[in-house]
């Protein structure tokens, strides 16, 4: 049990590396191609600041995207949606068999040889995770207001567009795989003991 723990603890803490890391390395990239691009002379399609009016809209949406975060943060702590698969022998597995585990509920479909069981957590993991799009539109409304707040340039609008497109596709994904899990719960395992 104490191996299993350990690889628990491992899985996570990558797990977490990862999902830090990407989004400081991503910001570090958009960060280095707007300077670069405002040395170049390309960005500066308006000189001095915002209008009014966008500086205005700009800060309720800062301030409507911090409330909808913390908003989600608390309830997801109060209903122990955080914690909810901090034990799970799913971190112990590695991401490609993880990966054909959520394949699977995602589709709907069990290999022959699936392990119901663990299919169950999978499912119910995703389930517990469907209120992450939340998060992901809190911080859509928080980035399209900051880049209405202070971004004068269209590049560095355009680079918080996309940053705000990603997040937005992350969350509807999230949001899909989470109904179809729900579904897969409904039909192949309503009573299936969790692992």
């Amino acid at each position: 049990m104490d191996d299993q723990e350990h690889a628990i603890r491992r899985g996570r803490r990558r797990f977490l590396a990862i999902a830090l890391g990407a989004p400081l390395l991503g910001g570090m990239i958009g960060a280095l191609i707007v300077g670069q691009v405002a040395d170049e002379g390309w960005a500066a399609w308006s000189a001095g600041q915002p209008p009014e009016w966008a500086r205005i809209t700009g800060l309720v949406l800062i301030v409507l995207g911090v409330l909808v975060e913390l908003g989600a943060l608390v309830w997801a702590a109060r209903r122990g949606r955080l914690r909810s698969s901090r034990r799970s022998p799913l971190w112990a597995m590695s991401m490609r068999k993880r990966s054909r585990l959520v394949k699977q509920v995602r589709r709907g479909e069990p290999a022959s040889d699936a392990d119901l069981p663990t299919l169950t957590v999978v499912a119910r993991q995703m389930v517990d995770g469907g209120w992450w799009p939340v998060l992901a539109a809190g911080l859509v409304v928080f980035m399209l207001g900051q880049a209405l707040a202070r971004s004068t340039s269209g590049v560095a609008l355009g680079v918080f567009g996309l940053a705000a497109a990603m997040f937005a596709l992350a969350g509807w994904h999230v949001h899909r795989d989470a109904r179809r899990a729900a579904e897969f719960l409904r039909q192949h395992a309503p009573e299936a003991p969790a692992v």
